[in-house]
């Protein structure tokens, strides 16, 4: 079976982030085995200065893998950011589904984040949109699937009747 996937969509600052943790805590609740890949506009650190793995990237590797008893993680330089379809790639095998967070403009399944007070949407033809999350519910009167953004049993039935069932 293939791994499902979608992600939660928005401009900075519309709780995508707050959204897909609440969401990953439900469906990790209801024994679904769930992965989160994070899109970043910026160049993100993860090696502490100092560290083993900090060290051996100062000495000039490309990939460093690190790995314990209970958890690895791979950090490699690439030329262009890594798409989605890419990093799903790396996952493990026994995943149900993949939370994504960011990467709005690749064409993949998408709930737009949206609260009011945010930066106004002009555009929202994506074909990928699947659903809306949102506390203004009458900018959306017009779709369908609009979600409550503060009722994430809601928005996880929702997840589970489209990808988990």
């Amino acid at each position: 079976m293939k791994t499902k996937y979608f992600t939660f969509a928005g401009f900075s600052g519309s709780g995508k982030t707050t959204l897909a943790v609440k969401i990953i805590t439900l469906l990790s609740s209801r024994g679904y085995r769930v992965a989160a890949l994070k899109h970043d506009g910026h160049s993100f650190e993860m090696d502490k200065e100092g560290k083993d793995t900090d060290r051996l990237k100062k000495a000039g590797a490309k990939a460093i893998a690190i790995t314990s008893n209970s958890k690895y993680a791979l950090i490699a330089d690439c030329d262009q950011r890594k798409s989605f379809h890419e990093l799903i790639e790396l996952l493990p095998t026994d995943i149900d589904i993949v939370v994504g967070e960011g990467f709005k403009d690749e064409e993949i399944d998408k709930i737009l984040v949206y609260r009011k007070g945010g930066k106004e949407i002009t555009d929202i033809h994506d074909l990928n949109i699947i659903a809306y999350a949102t506390d203004s519910n009458q900018l959306f009167s017009d779709k369908q699937n609009v979600l409550d953004i503060n009722n994430e049993e809601e928005i996880a039935d929702f997840i589970i009747d489209k990808y988990l069932k």
